[in-house]
């Protein structure tokens, strides 16, 4: 998950409330908005449907048109808890405001946990066209194909922090001139604080929209049997709407991912049909592995990941319910600008889970996909809840 480097005022910096705006600025963004997005190259909505039970694929053009609705409401971190304003400690300028009486960072401003309301409405429609070819290559078909999403996100992000007091404590016996000073360079840093809060929170508050990255795709496809056997790559240009110091971006950053993978599917009972409760029913997994340049505009390297996703389906003439699982595991740290403050490497982690229902269209190449898809057990990630209809054409 690429990050963003705390964008300091220009030096030198001059005068009490710059110095007080750079030390707060900088401590809300090492962690309360410390990743570009929380989230991989890697839809965290499974990619099974009713259609890994298809005995064959027919060469020649094919064409999907997907729409994803998520509701992503929530962001957590390394521990799974909803992520915040970190508490921190600033050191407060006095040697200028007390004539050198009380040094700088003598006290200091204790600011507690503060809390961040995160929600935002993102709808997507993926258009993917490809061809599978006549020929055969090692016993299996192959098939090329391109993927781009068109995005719009709608964020709302509310942060709140509770004013900090002065530690430690001004001794009584201190003259009431230098306790008065101490209260009033307090209130300033207070101040911007809280005004760094408030602009972290207006800067994410914001509707985007545009194209995402697009995908390129190829495929080697065989049949033996009742067993499907898938396995290629992609590759994730950054050809997505993206700037550094937005919040939500249709595209991920400036920066390629390469995904090799294989998936399998097996028909467990296609040969006698109605006889009994496994009749029609499909079962499938799918593995992958992403693996991430760096991202040339924050000189970010997201770690790499592994994806395994299991899946089932029972056909019932037209109509096929299903469901699946998914799990996206980032084995790598996170590293480059920004990295070293990291405890946990910022290593992505999300499940999902969620039920299927389709409906071939009846003497035609083509039918209808509606999933529900709901993540658990994330770290460093979005949560969502996403509800996607997919339709799939074949020529």
């Amino acid at each position: 998950m690429t990050r963003r480097t705390p964008q300091l005022p220009p030096s030198p910096l001059r005068g009490l409330a710059a110095t007080a705006l750079a030390l707060s600025a900088t401590g809300l963004a090492t962690q309360a908005l410390a990743s570009e997005g929380y989230k991989l190259r890697q839809s965290p909505v499974g990619a099974f449907g009713g259609e890994m039970a298809t005995p064959a694929d027919n060469p020649g053009f094919f064409g999907t048109v997907v729409l994803s609705v998520a509701d992503i409401y929530k962001v957590v971190d390394g521990q799974g808890n909803r992520i915040g304003v970190p508490a921190r400690t600033v050191p407060l300028p006095l040697s200028g405001p007390t004539k050198g009486a009380v040094g700088d960072g003598v006290y200091s401003l204790s600011v507690p946990t503060g809390t961040v309301d995160f929600s935002q409405r993102q709808n997507q429609v993926n258009l993917l066209g490809g061809y599978l070819t006549e020929s055969t290559y090692g016993g299996g078909r192959i098939a090329f194909a391109i993927n781009v999403p068109l995005i719009s996100q709608e964020r709302t992000f509310i942060a709140a922090q509770p004013l900090g007091t002065v530690t430690p404590t001004p001794s009584a016996a201190l003259p009431a001139a230098l306790r008065g000073a101490i209260s009033q360079v307090a209130d300033v840093v207070n101040a911007q604080v809280q005004a760094g809060v408030a602009a972290q929170s207006a800067a994410q508050s914001i509707k985007v929209s545009g194209v995402g990255d697009a995908e390129l795709s190829a495929v080697w496809v065989h049949h033996e049997g009742h067993l499907k056997v898938a396995a290629g790559a992609s590759l994730f240009l950054p050809t997505g709407s993206y700037d550094a110091a937005r919040g939500p971006n249709p595209g991920f950053g400036n920066f390629y991912t390469l995904r090799p993978g294989v998936a399998v599917s097996y028909s467990v009972n296609p040969d006698k049909p109605g006889e009994s409760w496994t009749s029609g029913v499909t079962v499938a997994g799918r593995v992958s592995v992403g693996l991430n340049t760096k991202n040339k505009d924050t000189q970010y390297l997201s770690g790499n990941y592994v994806y395994m996703e299991f899946g089932a389906v029972k056909v019932m003439g037209d109509w096929a319910l299903g469901a699946n699982v998914l799990g996206i595991q980032q084995f790598s740290d996170d590293s480059g600008t920004g990295a070293a403050a990291l405890t946990d490497g910022n290593r992505y982690r999300n499940f999902s889970w969620g039920p299927f229902l389709s409906y071939k269209l009846p003497g035609k190449e083509a039918g209808f996909n509606l999933h529900y898809s709901q993540n658990f057990g994330g770290r460093n990630t979005l949560v969502t809840r996403t509800t996607q209809l997919r339709f799939i054409k074949a020529w």
